[in-house]
């Protein structure tokens, strides 16, 4: 797995679409919408029938290479051939395989052989690309090659599941059993989303690639008043009128759920036919299957169970410090958050509105860079950690990345080049605005080629985590050991300061990119497994925001129907890439770390825990990384924790502190909200009240001449001293002026 969490822009030139790496999700894109796709992932769209598009060939090349790019990002090992013959050679080695008449050990020691040809050939075509993102010939290349490339998984899994499943040496091999699994998995996986049938997938792709909108306030008639997709996630991100929000949010969603919700109907019938065919209740089982857990849908709900009273309060917490910004759009006696207000497309991670609803805004996060700080400077501050855990340094892998001006199209990633030797970063040379999430970038980058390292040795099945969350999991630990302030401080890249405040500002600014990064994972993948299970299910949009709302309390800022879709303005919906790999590895993240600081004797908070130099912990996670996916997750857990379950324990204990806060915070928020609530009404009479006696007293002045009499009675006549001050306003200004009062009343 190459990724961390991020998704990232890929290849269309023009467009924005976003591919998943593993980000701060909330890169974002994040997740997309940074910004986080897995194994497998593709772009997935809406339903029914009697859709059409006009296409062209350059329109279907761009596509086809982004969907294999962002494929062959998301999955170091997929195959790509570096060009036809090549792949026309594994083809005929593929047909000769299921000809022969081999034994079942035969075959997979073969297909071992190569499959690690093909995952040297298609990584080093990849890197050749996301090295020179903007040459047409190397994209091209791409295009040519990678067209059939998931036909060989699946055929790899049809040969096998044809001919050798009733070997009764399957029965009683747990070897066999583990490999089975795994081949078994990405062939049925990439069956549909890329077959050469997956027309709905293609074409709601393409909707949500090129989605491009009118300004806010503007006729829509030349290029300046267009504005891209990255251009509303930056507005998202920045602007605080919720007037314009509400507008691009909507608009987004008219442009990418409203119209792919025709297509979104066939693409789940396809899949759910595809699912069935492989015994499969649907797509959703199918899709599950990757988790190795027979009970996972009930795991899922259990640890988001436990995960949701520190979200509500986090929720509570932000909802009634942004009623301070925009008082018209958040009520007080409703629980939910309008989507439009959290700084993000998606409302899928709130760090953008940080700035608004810090603890503590005399102790800010952010710190004075050292002078000339360098992205590299970054990675050994990253690679140093890890050595002093007992990993070997990886800088051979970062050493060639520089600072510079970034492409548009680039993309943050870490490469295995599947020869045991070479692994490499590519690096966007952005400028350095924000250390913390430079670093954990970073981190991520690098945990990901530590990752690779360890289980290089392995058969090339194996070369991966034993289940989607794990390579994130493992990369975070050290991302949040980082940029902890106590830590960060001991760094020579920035003056940081510590102390309570910081602290929960930083325990904040953590909180607002990961604990609503789960809930929405939960809430969306949730729907999907709905949609996929449930057949009678007809009002979809309706169930996405009854989940939405009822789980997470965030509410559309406008009304919505059933000609809307708006789970599929999402990236991964369109692509049909799991999410919920963000509950899963944030978990994963912080049980580990926990289990970790109790080996070397912390007795702290959690989030005050260092392992920083504590061989004896890196070696425990030396051991469950270097397993890859060779056994299932429990096992590997069991490895690194002594524990065989997911548990919550750990993220909970981490953000204990700032859970204490938030409790106390809120009660605080909650009355100032309400004495303001209740003293505006009267603000209002008095003020009522008193413009409507000036406007008598004025009326009674002017009628009486009151005016004139009082200056005759003090000596201020025409010829008095105060003529030059009572000429300067004409008598029709203040006629005028009186006249607006009036009127205004």
């Amino acid at each position: 797995m190459i990724v961390a969490r991020f998704i990232c822009l890929v290849g269309i030139i023009s467009t924005a679409v976003s591919v998943q790496f593993q980000t701060n999700p909330s890169s974002d894109m994040s997740a997309d919408e940074t910004s986080t796709p897995k194994n497998n992932k593709t772009l997935d769209v809406s339903d029914e029938s009697g859709h059409e598009l006009e296409t062209d060939v350059d329109d279907i090349k761009e596509k086809k290479f982004l969907d294999e790019a962002m494929k062959a990002i998301l999955d170091p090992h997929a195959f790509i051939p570096k060009n036809q013959d090549e792949l026309e050679s594994y083809k005929l080695q593929l047909d000769e395989l299921n000809k022969s008449n081999i034994s079942l050990d035969s075959f997979l020691s073969e297909m071992d052989n190569l499959s690690l040809e093909v995952c040297k050939t298609s990584q080093k075509a990849l890197w050749s690309y996301v090295s020179d993102i903007n040459n047409e010939t190397k994209k091209n290349k791409m295009v040519r090659i990678t067209a059939e490339e998931d036909e060989i998984k699946k055929q790899y899994w049809n040969i096998l599941k044809t001919k050798y499943l009733s070997d009764d040496t399957i029965k009683y091999d747990r070897n066999y059993q583990r490999k089975i699994r795994i081949i078994k998995n990405r062939g049925t996986n990439v069956q549909m989303p890329q077959s050469k049938q997956r027309e709905e997938i293609d074409l709601m792709q393409r909707i949500w690639s090129r989605v491009s909108l009118c300004a806010y306030n503007t006729s829509c008639n030349n290029e300046d008043s267009i504005r891209s997709m990255s251009d509303v996630i930056t507005i998202f991100k920045t602007s605080n009128d919720s007037k314009e929000l509400a507008y691009y949010w909507k608009a987004f969603r008219d442009m990418t759920g409203r119209k792919i919700r025709p297509i979104f109907k066939d693409y789940v019938t396809r899949m759910n036919a595809v699912a069935k065919s492989e015994n499969f209740s649907d797509a959703g089982e199918m899709w599950r299957l990757s988790y190795d857990d027979d009970d996972f849908v009930e795991t899922v709900k259990r640890i988001w169970n436990e995960m949701k009273p520190l979200y509500n309060l986090i929720r509570d917490y932000v909802r009634l410090k942004l009623k301070s910004y925009y008082p018209e759009d958040i009520k007080i006696d409703t629980n939910c958050i309008p989507a439009h207000l959290l700084g993000n497309l998606w409302a899928q991670e709130w760090q953008a509105i940080y700035p608004k609803v810090i603890a503590y805004p005399k102790h800010y996060r952010h710190k004075t860079f050292t002078q000339g700080l360098k992205s590299k400077d970054l990675f050994d501050a990253v690679d140093l950690f890890h050595q002093s855990l007992g990993f070997d340094s990886a800088n051979d892998s970062y050493k060639d990345i520089s600072d510079g001006v970034p492409s548009a199209n680039c993309l943050p990633s870490s490469h295995d080049m599947c020869d045991g030797v070479n692994y490499k970063i590519k690096w966007c040379g952005d400028k350095i605005t924000d250390v913390e999430v430079a670093l954990s970038q970073a981190a991520r980058l690098l945990g990901h080629v530590q990752y690779f390292k360890h289980y290089k040795d392995l058969s090339p099945l194996y070369r991966d985590g034993p289940n989607p969350a794990f390579h994130d999991a493992i990369s975070d630990i050290v991302a949040v050991q980082l940029t902890v302030p106590d830590h960060l401080k001991t760094l020579n890249l920035v003056k940081a300061s510590t102390g309570r405040e910081v602290t929960i500002n930083h325990l904040l600014w953590l909180a607002l990119e990961k604990i609503p990064l789960m809930a929405y994972a939960y809430v969306l993948d949730t729907w999907r497994w709905d949609i996929f299970g449930n057949s009678s299910l007809e009002n979809w949009n309706a169930h996405w925001w009854d989940l939405r709302t009822k789980e997470t309390g965030v509410s559309p800022p406008v009304l919505r129907n059933e000609s809307d879709l708006d789970p599929a303005a999402k990236y991964h919906v369109v692509s049909h890439v799991q999410y919920i790999t963000y509950l899963i590895s944030h978990v994963l993240e912080f049980q580990i770390l926990f289990s970790l600081c109790k080996k070397v004797n912390h007795t702290g908070p959690l989030h005050e825990c260092s392992l920083y130099g504590h061989k004896e912990v890196g070696k425990l996670l030396s051991n469950g990384m270097a397993l890859g996916a060779s056994e299932d997750w429990k096992t590997v857990l069991e490895t690194m924790t002594g524990e065989r379950q997911l548990s919550t324990e750990g993220i909970l204990e981490y953000f204990s502190i700032l859970e204490d806060f938030l409790r106390k915070e809120n009660l605080r928020l909650a009355a100032v909200v309400e004495d303001m609530d209740k003293s505006a009404p009267i603000v209002v009479g008095a003020i009522v009240v008193f413009l409507t006696v000036l406007i008598i007293v004025l009326y009674c002045a002017k009628k009486h001449d009151l005016g004139r009499k009082m200056r005759s009675f003090c000596g201020l006549t025409k010829n008095g001293s105060l003529d030059i001050v009572t000429n300067e306003v004409p008598q029709s200004k203040t006629n005028d002026i009186e006249g607006i009062v009036e009127d205004k009343v």
